[in-house]
């Protein structure tokens, strides 16, 4: 098991009252991660300082010292009832300072959404005889989603919210949770029109490799029925053949990218993406025309989407759901830490593809499967590309995110200029 990271953040929390155009601010140093506003909270309070997130105003990395320290800066807003004892806004943060004071198109950025929201909690909650025991803990906070962990008197229950682009996730989840064994996690209530989901727990992190699969292929097969009510996206092969000229367009391909992505393709890897392109259409066009039905695609599986609680393996966070060919999902290499052995990876894959031998002998599922992990990634560079870029209101945190997904094509490092 490899040793956690140490690190090292300076944490600016710039500070404002709800209404109010004065901003104050407070400097700590921490070393829990706060990227998500994980720990920001518990961080502000132990400095005395009370309140709810804002939104993320700064992050940059300083690099790892000799003494193996990674160290980064970050600064948060906080919206406080009061205004503590702080030190003025240095010169060097009052860009942030303004951009705190300007309105926002992100619901839970702006000072009223929190005590609307824990309204609302509290009363789904009381209605179920699982009044709430203490504070939520942030998960994560950020533009695409919202999610707690809150303490109740019946376990720990999960709030989350999506902004309206992801507004489906709210009907995908409670359909699934209600139909389809482990689709999803229970839903206990939900308010579409919010994006509101109130989850019960569902286990531990994480699931066998072979497992997940297994129960994806299952969950793929079973919500068939549910498609027409589901209203998805096509996200199909011929939608990806469709979407290959944007993909591989100069603009996309050297997107400026300051986040926590990969940089632009440089010239070199730029060709030799491209150089792939006939290789792709022939695989997506096996795809398109092979004996196996679109249905529903996650979009998104990862380890950090799954729990297991016993034998019950769980699929988490279908903000990505559409219709799609099902084996786009099943890369098993994203379930697996780097350097798993490739009979472990082939073993997973194995798993979820007897679960279509009804349709193809599993020699021809694999050769199809193939194909998959191969469009899997243009699948998954979409998802950012045409999807989350476009609807954020803040682009620059993944402005090359769908970066990251197609240098995976490429079969060697490129040398670059």
């Amino acid at each position: 098991m490899s040793d956690p990271v140490r690190r090292e953040t300076t944490l600016h929390l710039l500070l404002t009252r709800p209404g109010g155009a004065e901003v104050a601010c407070r400097t700590l140093t921490v070393d829990t991660p706060v990227y998500y506003g994980e720990h920001v909270l518990e961080a502000a309070r132990a400095a005395g300082v009370d309140g709810w997130l804002g939104r993320r105003l700064a992050f940059a990395r300083r690099g790892v010292g000799e003494d193996g320290v990674t160290r980064t800066t970050c600064a948060w807003q906080l919206f406080t009832p009061e205004l503590p004892d702080t030190a003025p806004v240095p010169d060097e943060l009052r860009e942030l300072a303004d951009a705190a004071r300007a309105p926002t198109r992100t619901p839970w950025f702006g000072p009223h959404w929190h005590a609307a929201a824990l309204a609302w909690l509290d009363e789904e909650l009381a209605a179920q005889g699982r009044p709430r025991l203490g504070e939520p803990v942030v998960l994560k906070h950020w533009q695409i989603s919202l999610l707690w962990r809150v303490p109740t008197s019946g376990g720990d229950v999960y709030f989350k919210a999506v902004p309206e682009f992801f507004g489906r996730e709210v009907i995908v989840t409670a359909r699934l949770a209600a139909e389809v064994p482990g689709a999803a996690p229970p839903v206990l209530a939900g308010d579409e029109r919010r994006g509101f989901l109130l989850l019960d727990g569902c286990g531990e992190a994480g699931g066998d490799p072979a497992a997940v699969l297994r129960q994806l292929a299952q969950v793929q097969r079973a919500a068939r029925p549910l498609l027409p009510e589901l209203n998805l996206r096509d996200r199909g092969p011929a939608y990806l053949l469709a979407q290959l000229d944007a993909l591989f367009s100069d603009a996309s391909l050297h997107a400026d990218e300051r986040g926590p992505h990969a940089d632009a393709l440089t010239p070199d890897e730029a060709a030799a993406l491209r150089a792939r392109r006939p290789a792709l259409e022939a695989a997506l066009e096996r795809l398109r025309v092979g004996p196996i039905p679109l249905t529903l695609g996650h979009g998104d599986l990862h380890g950090g989407n799954v729990t297991t609680r016993g034998q019950q393996v769980t699929l988490l966070d279908w903000s990505d759901a559409s219709l799609t060919h099902p084996f786009l999902d099943a890369n098993p290499a994203y379930l697996c830490p780097d350097g798993t052995e490739p009979a472990v990876l082939d073993a997973a894959r194995d798993a979820y593809l007897r679960e279509w031998t009804d349709l193809a002998p599993l020699d021809d599922l694999r050769a199809l499967h193939a194909d998959a992990t191969l469009a899997g990634e243009v699948y998954r560079a979409l998802g950012y590309f045409d999807g989350i870029q476009g609807a954020v209101e803040d682009r620059r945190e993944w402005a090359g995110a769908h970066l990251w997904h197609l240098r995976r094509l490429l079969p060697e490092p490129v040398s670059g200029a």
